[in-house]
């Protein structure tokens, strides 16, 4: 296990870049970092493995504060905490097996067990077939590939990854993140993945670390993470949500008519509850805006309706509903 308590991090007595950092990794999980521009991110990656030393807190790996090693001993906690760099940082005179074995070599071990380590690697990351190759020679996705098995090789317990998607298409973006899966389920490997993309996080993370200006805005599950940011990411990150809140509030004219945003989580959100808890009551139903979000384990949704009854009839309808759903918001 990771944890992180009270970091901080000040460049030339004067930039706080990271403050007051609280978090913690547990065994086998995939915990996203994301923030905008100069949040502090890459800050806060390099700081893990003591790339960057903080000026004060603790991370505790398994119990011990690494922060207080000294360095022969710092070396060797540096092999359970690989990392792999946003633009790969390949030599560019080895080859594919050269690279990944770099780090065996550095450690002196017999040549017959780096083969024996390196070629077992680079067939779970298929990249067997690109062993004799150079770094010129790959494709971007190639070129992670490579890096991933690298900080493979030493078999770490957390795997530390900068932005692994940034310079990919769509298709190699997919084949990355499946593969960070995959090492995640076999190998049982705790990740963390610092990026600015929201696909990342939706698509394989189990928790996120959400940074604004130097500080942790938000640490807990992807699905809360969605649902109580979620106007400040539409805002922050991507219009999905192109809202005019004005004209919506509009629409409901009733005195007793409300507008509720109902948000589902887990099975239920394919489920027909809103339908069923209707029928029951003397309501009428206007939806507004709606949309289903597919994360790693679960799918959420999120609908803006306008409900159109009696004060008795919505009271009973609001509470049932509640009851059924993950969260009912009367937004009028």
């Amino acid at each position: 296990m990771l944890k992180i308590q009270n970091l901080n991090l000040i460049y030339d007595d004067k930039n706080h870049v990271l403050k007051n950092i609280n978090f913690s990794v547990e065994d086998g999980e995939i915990l996203g970092i994301i923030g905008l521009s100069g949040a502090g991110k890459t800050s806060l990656l390099r700081t893990l493995n003591l790339l960057q030393s903080p000026t004060s807190g603790e991370i505790f790996l398994n119990h011990v504060d690494i922060t207080q090693l000294n360095t022969n001993q710092l070396r060797n906690v540096r092999k359970k905490i690989s990392i792999v760099f946003q633009h790969f940082n390949l030599l560019s005179s080895r080859t594919v097996f050269k690279n990944v074995s770099l780090p065996l070599e550095i450690e002196k071990a017999p040549k017959k067990e780096i083969e024996v380590r390196v070629n077992k690697l680079l067939e779970e990351v298929n990249l067997l077939h690109k062993k004799d190759s150079y770094p010129s020679q790959l494709s971007g996705g190639e070129k992670q590939r490579t890096a991933i098995a690298r900080a493979l090789i030493n078999n770490p317990d957390i795997i530390l990854f900068d932005e692994p998607t940034s310079s990919l298409d769509p298709s190699t973006t997919q084949r990355i993140l499946d593969l960070i899966l995959e090492i995640n389920k076999s190998m049982k490997k705790s990740i963390l993945i610092v990026t600015h993309e929201m696909d990342v996080i939706k698509k394989i993370c189990d928790k996120v670390v959400y940074l604004k200006n130097g500080t942790v805005d938000f640490f807990g599950k992807v699905h809360e993470f969605f649902i109580v940011k979620e106007n400040e990411l539409n805002k922050e990150f991507y219009q999905e949500i192109n809202v005019d809140w004005k004209r919506v509030k509009e629409v409901v004219k009733g005195e007793n008519d409300r507008l509720i945003k109902v948000v589902f989580w887990g099975e239920k959100t394919h489920e027909p509850i809103l339908h069923n808890i209707t029928k029951k009551y003397d309501i009428t139903l206007n939806i507004l805006y709606g949309k289903i979000e597919h994360l790693k384990d679960n799918p959420y949704g999120t609908l803006i309706v306008e409900v159109i009854s009696t004060q008795k009839e919505m009271e009973k309808f609001l509470e049932e509903l509640s009851a059924n759903v993950y969260k009912v918001e009367v937004l009028k």
